[in-house]
C-alpha cells in the first residue's frame, strides 16, 4: 500500500513538472466547452471505433429513440455533420416546433435505409446532402458494426462513455504528452448531441481553406448511383416520406491541393474535383424529380479542405433553413403540427 502511494505521488509530481516544463506539448484534461446544454456523445477523430453508429444500429441510448419521433432527418456524410451545427438546428427547431435529427453516418445510403426500415422511422421529410451519398461506399464501419452483436456493441459504447468521463479527470493529474505527428498530446474530439444527432462542438486544427466555386459541366451520377438513388426515392415515397436534396460546399477531394494551399495562402480558389461535383446535384435533382436547396457558398471556409468550420457551418445552416422553411412540403408539415 505504501509502495502504491509513493508511486502515485511520484507520478503526480512528474506530471506537474512535465506540464510546467512542456506546457505547449501536454494535455491537462481540458475539453472543449459545449455550445448547448444538450447531453452528448464524445467522438474522437480518426478513431477506428464508431460508437455513434453502434448506438444507432443497436438502439443503445437515446439517439434512435429521438429518431423515431423526428419530423425531419438529415442524411449524408461527415460534410452535413459539420454543416448542420447543433446550435443552428436548435434555433430552427425552437422557431418552428419541428423535431430534427441528424443521422449522418458517412455516404452510406444502404445503412440509412436499413435504420429507417428496421426501426420504422417515419419522418415527414428527409434532407440529403448528395455528396457521393448514393454510391456503393461502405463508411468503413458497416461490416464491423453488423458483426459486433448487441452485447459487444453495448459494452463498447459504455466503455467509451466511462473513458471520456475519466480521461479529463485523470489527465489533470497525469498530463498526456504527444509523440510528434504519431500521437498528439491534445485529443481531437467532436461532441454529437443526443437530442439532435448534430455536431455541437469540435476542436479540430483550423487550416481554413475557401470553399470551391461552382463550375459548369454536364456530369450526372454514374448509372449504378442513379439506380441506387431511384430505388431509395421510390422506397421513401412508398412510406410517405418526402426528400429534399442539398449540396454542402467544400474545398477539395484532393488532399495534396490542401497542402499546396496552406503553403500558398494567396491562392483563393481551389481547382479541385469538388467543382465538377457541384454541377451534378442540380442534374441529379431533376433526374430524380426532387427539390433542391442550394446555398451560396460565398465567404465560407473549410477547416481541413473538406468540412466547414464552425462559423461557415452556422452560416450554411441559417441560409439553408431560410429556404427550407419556405418550401411547400415544410409549410404543410407546420400546418399539421399546429
Amino acid at each position: 500500500m505504501l509502495a502504491f502511494g509513493l508511486t502515485l505521488l511520484i507520478c503526480i509530481v512528474a506530471g506537474l513538472l512535465g506540464t510546467s516544463r512542456f506546457s505547449g506539448e501536454a494535455w491537462n484534461g481540458k475539453m472543449p466547452t459545449p455550445c448547448t446544454d444538450d447531453p452528448y456523445m464524445v467522438m474522437e477523430a480518426f478513431s477506428d471505433e464508431a460508437y455513434d453508429l453502434y448506438s444507432m444500429y443497436y438502439d443503445i441510448g437515446e439517439l434512435m429513440k429521438r429518431a423515431k419521433k423526428a419530423d425531419v432527418l438529415i442524411l449524408g456524410s461527415s460534410h452535413p455533420f459539420f454543416a448542420f451545427r447543433n446550435k443552428a438546428v436548435h434555433k430552427a427547431a425552437n422557431k418552428t416546433g419541428i423535431a430534427f435529427l441528424g443521422l449522418c453516418l458517412g455516404p452510406d445510403w444502404a445503412m440509412d435505409e436499413y435504420l429507417i426500415d428496421h426501426y420504422h422511422l417515419s419522418p415527414s421529410i428527409i434532407i440529403i446532402d448528395e455528396n457521393h451519398f448514393f454510391g456503393n461506399i461502405d463508411s468503413g464501419y458497416r461490416d464491423e458494426t453488423v458483426q459486433l452483436g448487441y452485447l459487444r456493441a453495448f459494452l463498447k459504447v459504455k466503455e467509451s462513455e466511462m473513458t471520456w468521463f475519466l480521461k479529463p479527470i485523470l489527465h489533470r493529474i497525469f498530463p498526456r504528452f504527444g509523440l510528434g505527428k504519431i500521437y498528439g498530446s491534445v485529443p481531437v474530439v467532436m461532441y454529437r448531441s443526443v437530442k439532435t444527432g448534430c455536431l455541437d462542438v469540435e476542436n479540430f486544427e483550423q487550416n481554413l481553406v475557401p470553399v470551391a466555386r461552382h463550375a459548369v459541366g454536364e456530369e450526372l451520377l454514374e448509372p449504378y448511383e442513379l439506380n441506387n438513388a431511384l430505388q431509395f426515392v421510390k422506397d421513401m415515397r412508398e412510406r410517405g416520406i418526402q426528400i429534399i436534396l442539398t449540396s454542402v460546399p467544400y474545398s477539395t477531394d484532393e488532399l495534396n491541393h490542401l497542402d499546396k494551399w496552406v503553403k500558398d495562402p494567396e491562392k483563393r480558389i481551389m481547382i479541385s474535383l469538388a467543382e465538377g461535383h457541384y454541377t451534378r446535384v442540380d442534374l441529379t435533382a431533376r433526374a430524380l424529380g426532387l427539390p433542391l436547396i442550394e446555398v451560396d457558398p460565398d465567404g465560407m471556409f473549410t477547416l481541413d479542405g473538406r468540412h466547414l468550420d464552425e462559423k461557415s457551418g452556422m452560416k450554411f445552416s441559417q441560409l439553408f433553413f431560410d429556404q427550407f422553411l419556405k418550401r411547400p412540403e415544410v409549410q404543410a408539415l407546420l400546418k399539421k403540427k399546429r
